[in-house]
């Protein structure tokens, strides 16, 4: 077979294009690679199957069956035209709009073994910055042995939670972690009572605690609460100020009360905007210089002030017939009470922790680097990892941490840390790191969709001036969505990577012969059209589809061998430096290069690697040996880097 490539030749772009949207269309759910873990500039898995794909097969190869095996079953084109045309019209097409499920929940089954009979196949794929692992995912679902590096330890930490031990392990992955994760949540729950106060009413529930962050104004010694505006909801719901002015400018008990109002109109305005405040007091009403206001922080003199509670009260709905229905949550806001406060208590608590868990190195005592991302938090009073988290966060995800340790000792002496246990408790890790991304100090309040939103809405460390806390000890949401969340991603991951055909196995090995010369694996494909069995697909028993009825991937197939699958080499290293590869053993070399100066992987991920080196790095130390991920290798253009080589002498840097 001639060296030209489909990929060279033709590559459907249109099409691609297409299922690349559908596979993030708001309303339905993200593939499970992407809901597992934040990892910053994820691809698409249809663009990714394509491209390994067409980058194996010849020029010649049969297009049609081609975009039968990517999952396209259809003319998504024509559907998109289709589509448009209808939203102009106001036609409703309904779920089935485009006549197939997404491209990625079809999954490739087997064909007719290669010439040589035998089951596996000799092909190799190398990512050499695999990232979050879209790539190396799709080879190993279409049959191919793989490997995958990146130079970052939480992506190889991902890499292989997504493609290595969904395709080991299988079901048994989700009981594991299921079970693991109930019993920390169990004994994280018992040591933190008494830290998130009841609701006054009976049956509500909290849901989040608003605050916002405070400086003295200069003027007048009056605690001011920064915000640019105190909306909370779509219909006006929002926050009025009820400033306290005392006895006037620079006397004591100049604070500002709140109440919860029911219209724009109400609402007070914003007492921040581009980084100046505006004090709110009625006998001052001055401006804080955005300078005057990062002194206090760098100080240690910028506090937080609770501004509202979200709360969610349980609503009993009945049947036609007059029977009790399922019960619905209603949510609400309501103003602090003085015992929503209780910032002393929690800080004695953690000022009692704080040193046996920095003795036991489980909390962060890193500083933030100087860099391109992490100079924000700087600005404003925050030089450690931990300062990024409120005192109570610090408290539940350290309490989370001790935890896990714990579990993960006596598990170690019981002598019970078997392959698929250590997975799990690297799933755990993730579904802690998970928690630190939706409750930390930047996350946010989104008053249209009335929802938190976690740290990482941008590729950065944007200082925010109110932040949303999670309420994470509350029955089906913080700790016990974080833990479901990872024990759906598992279920519909195994799905994915090992669908099920009529002998047991998965892949496409009968795409590429062996080499002609009968070697070893590693020689060029041969062979060229995809001979697919027909078949549709169908829903996970038992299981929430990953998306609308449609999208549904088949069952996992557990009693499959483990040695049925192609082998899955994960590495943690620089990509010029990959002497684990033998010259000419690898087929195809497929990647995604970083982005140049737009994601600065190493500073940003190093917000995850400061908690799992203390949690994944006791299981998994080879990857967690370095104080903070590594930035001099990392292939992007960092300003900070070429500007620091510069203040050196050295002109500039070599990127």
């Amino acid at each position: 077979m001639p060296d030209t490539r489909l990929i060279e030749r033709w590559l459907p772009i249109a099409a691609l294009g297409i299922e690349s949207v559908r596979e993030r269309t708001p309303m339905t759910p993200f593939p499970a690679p992407n809901r597992l873990h934040v990892w910053w500039a994820r691809r698409p898995l249809v663009a990714s199957r394509a491209a390994v794909l067409a980058s194996l097969l010849p020029a010649d190869a049969d297009r049609d069956r081609f975009l039968h095996v990517i999952g396209i079953h259809g003319d998504p084109v024509a559907a998109r035209k289709r589509i448009e045309i209808a939203n102009r019209t106001g036609e409703r097409l309904g779920a089935d709009a485009y006549g197939y499920p997404r491209a990625f929940s079809y999954g490739p089954v087997r064909a007719e073994p290669s010439s040589a009979g035998s089951s596996k196949s000799a092909t190799v794929v190398l990512d050499p910055t695999a990232g979050g692992g879209s790539i190396p995912f799709e080879a190993v679902r279409l049959g191919v042995s793989v490997y995958a590096n990146d130079l970052n330890p939480v992506a190889a930490l991902i890499e292989r939670a997504t493609v290595e031990w969904p395709a080991a392990h299988g079901a048994r992955l989700e009981g594991a972690i299921e079970e693991l994760g109930g019993k920390l949540v169990a004994e994280v729950r018992e040591r933190l009572v008494g830290v998130f106060p009841e609701e006054p009413e009976d049956d509500t529930r909290p849901d989040g605690y608003l605050w916002a962050r405070t400086v003295v104004c200069p003027y007048c010694d009056g605690m001011v609460p920064l915000s640019p505006n105190w909306r909370l909801a779509p219909d006006g719901t929002g926050v009025r100020l009820r400033p306290e002015c005392a006895g006037g400018p620079g006397t004591p008990g100049r604070v500002c009360a709140f109440e919860i109002v029911g219209s724009a109109a109400e609402q007070f305005p914003g007492t921040v905007a581009r980084g100046d405040g505006h004090c709110p007091y009625a006998d001052c009403g001055r401006v804080i210089d955005g300078g005057e206001i990062k002194r206090q922080a760098q100080a240690g003199r910028m506090g937080e002030q609770l501004f509202a509670v979200v709360y969610k009260r349980r609503v009993e709905t009945r049947t036609k017939s007059g029977k009790r229905g399922r019960d619905k949550w209603e949510r609400g806001y309501r103003a602090p009470r003085s015992e929503d406060d209780n910032a002393a208590a929690v800080e004695a608590r953690l000022a009692e922790k704080l040193p046996e868990w920095e003795a036991f190195d489980l909390v962060p005592t890193e500083s933030l680097p100087d860099g391109n991302k992490t100079v924000e938090p700087q600005r404003y009073g925050m030089p450690l990892w931990r300062d990024l988290f409120s005192p109570r966060q610090l408290l539940c995800h350290g309490t989370s941490a001790e935890v896990y340790r714990e579990m993960l000792e006596a598990d170690r002496a019981a002598g019970r840390l078997d392959d698929v246990r250590r997975a799990a408790y690297g799933y755990l890790a993730l579904s802690l790191s998970k928690m630190t991304d939706w409750n930390s100090r930047l996350c946010t309040w989104h008053p249209t969709r009335e929802v938190i939103g976690h740290t990482f809405q941008r590729h950065d460390f944007a200082f925010v001036w109110q932040y949303a806390e999670m309420a994470p000890l509350v029955t089906s949401i913080g700790y016990d969505w974080a833990i479901r969340n990872s024990a759906k991603c598992i279920r519909e991951l195994v799905a994915l990577v090992r669908p099920p055909d009529a002998d047991g196995g998965a892949g496409l090995p009968g795409l590429f012969d062996p080499p002609a010369d009968g070697g070893s694996p590693g020689g060029r494909p041969l062979g060229g059209r995809v001979r697919e069995r027909e078949g549709g697909d169908a829903a996970v028993d038992g299981a929430d589809p990953p998306g609308r009825s449609a999208d549904a991937v088949r069952p996992a197939s557990p009693a499959e061998p483990a040695d049925a699958r192609p082998p899955v080499t994960i590495t943690c290293k620089s990509a010029d430096d990959l002497d684990h590869l033998a010259d000419g053993s690898v087929d195809a070399v497929v990647m995604d290069p970083p982005y140049y100066d737009n994601v600065m992987y190493a500073e940003l991920s190093d917000f995850f690697y400061v908690w799992l080196k203390r949690t994944a790095g006791r299981v998994f130390p080879e990857l967690f040996r370095r104080r903070l991920t590594d930035k001099e290798r990392e292939a992007v253009a960092n300003p900070a880097r070429i500007r620091a080589a510069a203040a050196a002498g050295g002109g500039g840097a070599a990127v």
